[in-house]
């Protein structure tokens, strides 16, 4: 009766934790957002590989310009689904959260070892001294309540090893469309200083007006990621001829600026040579040899540049631009500018 009893124990362990621990262990989550060009086609995609996968879905809303979808996938294919959504365009967020089911498989391991180890110290006492009567018994029962730890134990192993491959992760996908502007859009803002030379070649340059080259540096700050900037500082004549009174021998320039990065190369994700083009709009203070008709002189310059070095910490830079004053001095000072700089978070 009593082995009877001890085995109806272990069969009915066998029969109920699989379904305890399926009950317990909740799927695990991912969610994804990303920025398409082409709204209708990524959504047929996505929606083609979920019917590949085998997922599930369960929810969908589609707008002109977004599409949110939740569906049920093995975690097998997450490898894949992450593929899937750098290819469609810009991912904003990509957050998985699950279970440590290895920690668990472990710590489970660990009290098996342990109860083994029980098991062989009993034997150890039952084989080496003539353990009988009442103490022999208790051994025995110990032995046995240990086994069926064990059993069940194993078991449960199993199933979280089962679950670690098997399981099914939630997925919350959403897709907008990068032609709208999305109503949950934010700013980057960032603190980063840094300092600017610039080379200014002259296109038509004028006896008594412009130099044939400027060249100085100025205090460039960024704050934010898109980036935008303040640029402040000086360029002086190479060559001045200080015979010309009337020549302009420095620019005191003032700019604000931003830069926008292409869509299909990386949009400035990269560490190492990032496209991009920009404007700065501002103006410049001249000074001439002879230090009168000082003027403001607005202008306005469009550049193409390629970020050298981009890390969460230090940015450096260079670009060339069309430097184009708003006035009369138009023909006389307008050339091409080129510029380098370095930033730092701080």
């Amino acid at each position: 009766m009593k082995k009877l009893a001890n085995l109806l124990i272990v069969i009915t362990l066998l029969i109920v934790l699989p379904f305890g621990i399926q009950a317990q262990d909740r799927p695990s989550n991912k969610t994804i957002q990303v920025y398409v060009t082409k709204l209708q086609l990524s959504t047929d995609l996505l929606a083609n590989f979920i019917v590949s996968k085998n997922g599930v879905v369960y929810q969908t809303d589609l707008s002109t310009n977004r599409y949110y979808t939740e569906f049920l996938i093995a975690h097998s294919e997450l490898r894949s689904l992450d593929s899937l959504s750098n290819k469609m365009g810009y991912v904003t967020q990509n957050v998985f959260n699950t279970e440590n089911f290895q920690e668990k498989i472990n710590n489970l391991e660990k009290r098996i070892d342990g109860l083994k180890y029980e098991n062989s110290v009993y034997a150890r006492q039952l084989r080496d001294s003539l353990v009988t009567g009442v103490r022999g018994d208790e051994l025995r029962r110990k032995i046995s309540n240990n086994l069926q730890t064990i059993a069940s134990l194993e078991v449960n192993i199993n199933q979280l090893e089962q679950s670690a491959s098997d399981l099914m992760c939630k997925v919350s996908f959403t897709i907008n469309d990068e032609m709208s502007t999305p109503n949950n859009s934010r700013v980057s803002f960032v603190n980063m200083p840094g300092i600017e030379y610039g080379f200014l070649k002259i296109e038509n340059p004028t006896a008594g007006i412009s130099s044939r080259a400027y060249q100085g540096a100025t205090i460039k700050y960024m704050f934010t990621r898109g980036k935008s900037y303040f640029n402040l500082g000086v360029y002086r004549a190479i060559n001045n001829n200080t015979a010309d009174t009337s020549l302009i021998n420095e620019l005191f320039v003032m700019n604000f600026g931003q830069d926008f990065y292409p869509r299909n190369f990386g949009r400035g994700k990269r560490r190492f040579l990032n496209l991009y083009t920009g404007y700065q709009i501002g103006g410049f203070i001249s000074n001439q040899n002879n230090n009168k008709n000082s003027v403001f002189i607005p202008n306005a310059n469009l550049s193409f540049g390629v970020e050298l070095i981009k890390t969460k910490h230090i940015l450096v830079d260079n670009k060339v631009s069309y430097f184009l004053p708003l006035n009369e001095l138009n023909r006389n000072m307008r050339g091409i500018l080129y510029q380098a700089s370095f930033n730092f978070v701080f």
